[in-house]
């Protein structure tokens, strides 16, 4: 199966896990699409000034990729500045969010794996 994530149908999101700000949301593939553990992978845009709420996952990972822009991740308390081509990995039951503290848009691919 082949899908091209830019083609994607664009949904909104508004305050993601008690952020602020409204942003796109892409489902590239949903759970249905598997037969892995692999939960989603998203594509998201976030607009300058929103962010995705600090919050702690349950039994799953997740990996962020930015594909364009910077922000501010926050990991298990830790915060770093996050550029094109950084990937961050979020452990199952950590806590993490993501602030985009720049004047651009801030794209990503989020790829969520349930953990048995």
């Amino acid at each position: 199966m082949i899908r091209n994530f830019l083609d994607a149908e664009k949904q909104n999101q508004s305050s993601a896990h008690g952020g602020l700000g409204t942003f796109s949301l892409f489902e590239v593939f949903g759970r249905d699409d598997f037969t892995s553990n692999c939960e989603f992978i998203d594509r998201q845009i976030i607009p300058p000034n929103s962010t995705v709420g600090y919050h702690k996952h349950g039994n799953n990972e997740e990996l962020y990729i930015i594909l364009n822009g910077t922000g501010t991740m926050t990991v298990d308390g830790l915060s770093k500045q996050v550029v094109k081509g950084d990937i961050i990995k979020n452990k199952p039951y950590g806590e993490h969010g993501l602030v985009n503290d720049s004047k651009e848009d801030l794209e990503l691919l989020i790829i969520q794996i349930g953990i048995k």
